[in-house]
């Protein structure tokens, strides 16, 4: 059995105000066809639009933002989940005023080599060992 957990996770940061924690995945724990994450949106912050071929869910947790799939928006809030199909452009932006957290699937999974370029930092747990 694998328990991932957000502090153990490979991140990235970004300006935009967002933080992505890798959950599971190839790179994590072996998994072979899905990638998953959680993600911080600070308020402001944003995903920028992009696409990729994976098909992607996401699940509002906590916060209030403005989803965009395929040139068309809506806001969003806990409870809702939204379907990106494969290829679709897609961003979210944090319109409310506390952190937005969401949980995304995407499946089939993003290549062992994408991972690592899309999520290049050390765990929090890491981070922090490293410290003085």
């Amino acid at each position: 059995m694998n328990i991932l957990q957000k502090e153990t996770a490979p991140r990235y940061r970004r300006p935009e105000g967002i933080t992505s924690y890798l959950l599971a995945s190839p790179r994590t724990c072996g998994a072979g066809q899905l990638t998953t994450t959680l993600v911080d949106i600070e308020p402001g912050g944003e995903q920028r639009i992009h696409q990729h071929a994976p098909e992607q869910v996401y699940f509002i947790l906590a916060g209030a933002g403005e989803m965009s799939v395929a040139g068309e928006s809506r806001m969003v809030g806990p409870g809702d989940s939204v379907f990106v199909p494969s290829g679709n452009p897609h961003g979210i932006t944090n319109r409310g005023q506390v952190v937005l957290r969401y949980f995304s699937a995407a499946a089939p999974a993003f290549s062992a080599e994408e991972l690592a370029a899309l999520w290049p930092m050390a765990s929090e747990r890491d981070e922090r060992a490293a410290r003085p």
